[in-house]
C-alpha cells in the first residue's frame, strides 16, 4: 500500500485532489490529510509516508521551511511542491531545496499523475518550462534570473510577511525569533535587493507577485 500525505489548508481542495488521484492512480494508494506545517510534521515523524504532496501557502508557515525540515530529518522522503504560485517565483528554489517536483494547482491532473508516478520511482518530475529556468538559473543569463533570486527562504518569508502588512514585532512573534533578528532579516533583504526603505521591499514583492 502506497501512503501518500497531502498538506494542504483547503478542505474542500485535499478532497478534490484525492478523489481525481484515486481515479488515476487506481487502487493501492492510501491518502492522509494535513491542514498546516505543525501537523504535517508531527504526522510525518509518526507513520511512514511514501511520498508528501505540499502546498506553499500554509496558515502557520511556509512550505519552503517544511520542505526544508523534510530533507534535512528525511531526505529519501519524496515532496512535491503542489502550489497556486507560478513557476517563476519558486520552482527554481524548491527543486534547488531538493523537492521531486513542482505542480502549480492550475496544471492539468494528468502531469500531476505523472510527477505521482516519477516521485515514487525515485526519479524527478521537471517539465520543459522548469528545465529552461533551471538551466537559466546557473548561468544567470536571462529573465529567470530574478534578483530575489539571492534571498534565502527566511528572507523571502520576512519580505512577504512584510508586504501583508506585519510589523517586525508582529512577524518576529510569528517567527518566534526576537525583534533584533527579524530586523536583521530586513537589512539583509535591503542590502540583497539594493533597496532603502520597507515600503520599497513591498513594492518590489507587489510588483514581482511575491507572496507565500
Amino acid at each position: 500500500m502506497t501512503k501518500i500525505l497531502l498538506v494542504d489548508d483547503h478542505a474542500m481542495f485535499r478532497k478534490g485532489v484525492i478523489t481525481v488521484l484515486n481515479e488515476l492512480l487506481g487502487k493501492g494508494i492510501k491518502f492522509q490529510e494535513a491542514a498546516d506545517g505543525e501537523q504535517a510534521i508531527a504526522m510525518v515523524a509518526k507513520n511512514e509516508f511514501d511520498l508528501v504532496l505540499l502546498d506553499l501557502s500554509l496558515p502557520d508557515q511556509s512550505g519552503m521551511n517544511i520542505l526544508s525540515h523534510f530533507k534535512q530529518h528525511y531526505p529519501k522522503l519524496p515532496v512535491i511542491i503542489l502550489s497556486t504560485h507560478p513557476e517563476e517565483h519558486y520552482a527554481v528554489r524548491a527543486l534547488r531545496a531538493g523537492a521531486a517536483g513542482y505542480v502549480n494547482k492550475r496544471s492539468s491532473s494528468t502531469e500531476l499523475k505523472e510527477a505521482i508516478e516519477k516521485a515514487l520511482s525515485n526519479r524527478r518530475h521537471i517539465n520543459p518550462v522548469q528545465a529552461e529556468m533551471l538551466a537559466a538559473a546557473v548561468f544567470d543569463k536571462n529573465e529567470y534570473g530574478q534578483v530575489h533570486e539571492a534571498l534565502s527562504d527566511r528572507e523571502l518569508q520576512v519580505a512577504c510577511m512584510l508586504t501583508s502588512g506585519k510589523t517586525l514585532t508582529n512577524l518576529a512573534k510569528e517567527l518566534s525569533i526576537s525583534v533584533q533578528t527579524a530586523s536583521s532579516y530586513r537589512s539583509r533583504i535591503l542590502i540583497k535587493l539594493n533597496l532603502k526603505t520597507t515600503a520599497e521591499i513591498i513594492n518590489y514583492c507587489i510588483q514581482h507577485n511575491l507572496s507565500l
